[in-house]
């Protein structure tokens, strides 16, 4: 008995080694990760990102104060629902900007909010996604490639649009889907 406890691994252990690949990708950018941060907390609807990503720019000539970003990262392995999780994703998107002005202080200017899904690309995920693929590239209308971009280098700003980027299914690599034109 003593040997089966650790022989078994976590249900979402697949979910975690998708978490962990996003915070090891965003640290090149500059990202501070919050793992399953909550980021709402009223009652009867309290809400966690799966991967909350923050981090501070510097102040530019065009913005002569630092400018926060907070990017939500929701990892999606198994759809048994999509309509659900799409109708959910601009009130995500609502309560991580609550959080965010809620640790503003001073004269701060407002913080940016954004964020993607990263989807297990499975045979299954890849087919249902390109059979609703104007479904999701209506809802995810952004750049795989600049999020990446974003993720990985601290000089790339956050996109201003959301985007759907793949995880391998061996939880290794991060890529940009090819949603939209």
């Amino acid at each position: 008995m003593p040997e089966t406890s650790a022989a078994n691994l976590p249900r979402d252990s697949v979910h975690l080694k998708n978490q962990e690949l996003i915070i090891r990708t965003a640290k090149g950018g500059g990202w501070q990760a919050l793992p399953e941060e909550p980021i709402d907390r009223d009652v009867g609807r309290a809400r966690w990102g799966d991967v909350l990503l923050h981090r501070r720019c510097p102040a530019t000539p065009s913005t002569p104060s630092t400018l926060d970003e907070f990017a939500l990262m929701e990892v999606i392995d198994w759809f048994d629902d999509v309509g659900a999780p799409m109708r959910a994703w601009q009130r995500r998107l609502d309560a991580v900007e609550r959080y965010a002005i809620a640790r503003m202080s001073g004269d701060d200017p407002l913080p940016l909010i954004n964020g993607c899904w990263i989807v297990r690309a499975t045979r299954r995920n890849r087919q249902l996604v390109g059979e609703h693929e104007n479904s999701f590239s209506a809802r995810f209308p952004g750049s795989g490639h600049a999020w990446l971009a974003a993720l990985t280098h601290q000089t790339s700003a956050m996109p201003r649009e959301s985007a759907l980027l793949w995880v391998s299914v061996n939880g290794e690599r991060l890529f940009p889907s090819r949603l939209g034109p």
